[in-house]
């Protein structure tokens, strides 16, 4: 896309000479806004990693991701999958039927939990949805919703290691 807006740019003023402030408005319609991006940023921490990623909204649901190919697709309460973050090309996937949250690889099931429905706290303002989860160990997956009704913390276990994934927004 962008080779093609430079194109149509120096066949529109192929003829003529550009004057810095010109080229100037040319150039930026090339930069990337990294001004837009750095507003909208997000930490995400699993096992030992940690990097920044930012959010995309897809139909089925927010996917935060990273030029270093990380991915976490969110649906608005499940963290649905997950790639990149250190796994070594593996990429885990997990789906909710009834009170069974089934997590996978590829096809291969890993495991099955047991998970609650989501509850809610009231706290300082902010609310607090968990989720009570068990299989050989009992766990909860969270989610802090903040005043102004935005989530500002995700919080869940994400593969059949018990390995939490957090996701924080930023600013």
């Amino acid at each position: 896309m962008r080779m093609l807006s430079v194109m149509a740019c120096l066949l529109l003023f192929g003829g003529c000479s550009l004057q810095s402030s010109q080229l100037s408005a040319v150039m930026g319609l090339l930069k990337p806004q990294d001004t837009e991006l750095s507003l909208n940023s997000w930490s995400v921490k699993y096992a030992n990693y940690e990097a920044l990623v930012y959010p995309v909204t897809l139909p089925e649901g927010t996917l935060f991701s990273n030029k270093a190919g990380d991915q976490v697709l969110f649906d608005g309460w499940s963290v649905r999958r997950v790639s990149g973050l250190g796994l070594r090309g593996q990429e885990y996937q997990n789906s909710d039927i009834g009170d069974e949250r089934t997590f996978m690889r590829g096809s291969r099931t890993l495991a099955v939990h047991n998970c609650d429905k989501w509850q809610q706290k009231q706290q300082s303002g902010k609310k607090q949805f968990s989720q009570y989860c068990e299989d050989v160990k009992a766990y909860s997956n969270s989610i802090l919703v903040a005043e102004d009704g935005s989530i500002s913390v995700i919080r869940q276990v994400v593969d059949d290691r018990y390995n939490a994934l957090t996701l924080t927004k930023l600013n």
